[in-house]
């Protein structure tokens, strides 16, 4: 999921041009987590209560270690999922801040030195690489698009940049465009 935000540069906070916010497409809630969560185990414990009362008590522990696995591997999945990255374009710099329901990594480099490199796909199958490179450090933005996704990117990205040169421009006072 992809979301662009332009600031009107007369209500910036910071000369902000404006943000897009970049979120990896959810199949699964938390509050869903919890309920698939509460289903599967309570019919896993079921049958393993029931095959316990039959004297196969050794399906009991494998049971709870099934579903401690499970309950793992489905909270780490949803945790990657919820990652999102906020990309902020002022006339002076490019800022990047990445995390979970908050900022856990921010990165700030000059717009000046800053690239956006686009590498295309190995095969049509792939997608393609989005990345900001700033002096030679290159850090990838939004690798969990998909390609469609990458395309408004791309393209919410050229509005910014205009949008950030507009308001870069500015004039001196003595080379003012009104005359007194």
């Amino acid at each position: 999921m992809i979301h662009c935000n332009p600031v009107d540069p007369d209500e910036s906070n910071g000369n902000i041009v404006g943000t897009i916010t970049m979120q990896p497409n959810h199949s699964l809630s938390w509050k869903a987590l919890g309920y698939f969560l509460m289903f599967m185990l309570s019919v896993s414990f079921t049958i393993a209560f029931a095959f316990t009362a039959m004297g196969y008590w050794v399906v009991l522990p494998f049971t709870a270690l099934e579903m401690a696995v499970l309950s793992y591997c489905l909270w780490l999945c949803l945790k990657r999922s919820s990652i999102q990255e906020v990309l902020s374009l002022t006339p002076e710099t490019i800022k990047l801040e990445v995390g979970v329901k908050r900022p856990q990594q921010t990165y700030q480099w000059q717009r000046f030195f800053t690239k956006i490199r686009v590498q295309p796909a190995l095969h049509p199958w792939y997608r393609k690489k989005v990345s900001l490179v700033h002096k030679g450090e290159e850090m990838e933005i939004g690798g969990f698009l998909s390609a469609d996704e990458q395309k408004e990117l791309l393209d919410f990205l050229r509005t910014l940049i205009r949008r950030a040169d507009a308001a870069q421009v500015n004039y001196p006072e003595s080379a003012s465009p009104i005359a007194d």
